[in-house]
């Protein structure tokens, strides 16, 4: 299977990826909680995060596989989608560290799962072989 296959360019195992980091997160705060290294605070925030961090890339694929699914040119209505998207993100975060209660070392550590994801879908491409 060449690298230019649709199954190739599917954003789902990034996707799986992103799950797989929320849960080694949880799981290593969980860890931590149990063996009284971490206070059991920190757990709501990082669900918090997780969910948010979730919730962005699955609106980034959606509003990208819509982008691309016409073909070629990229309407302006993308541009304005992914601005709205990302006004949201600032604002939903925000209101979250702002008003949310949640304890912030947690909440910081459930957001970073979408870059976590990414970086474990990368190197998990780099070890395939190229064809």
């Amino acid at each position: 299977m060449g690298r230019d296959t649709p199954d190739r360019l599917s954003l789902r195992a990034l996707t799986n990826r992103i799950l797989l980091s929320a849960g080694l997160i949880l799981g290593g705060i969980a860890v931590a909680v149990a063996a009284g290294a971490a206070r059991v605070s920190l757990l709501p925030g990082a669900v918090c995060g997780a969910s948010i961090a979730y919730g962005n890339f699955f609106l980034i694929r959606k509003i990208l596989e819509k982008a691309f699914s016409g073909g070629g040119a990229v309407s302006r209505g993308f541009v304005v989608q992914y601005t709205l998207k990302f006004l949201g993100l600032i604002g939903v975060v925000y209101l979250v560290v702002r008003y949310g209660g949640f304890d912030l070392l947690g909440f910081l550590l459930g957001l970073s799962s979408l870059f976590l994801g990414i970086l474990l879908e990368v190197l998990a491409r780099s070890f395939e072989p190229n064809e």
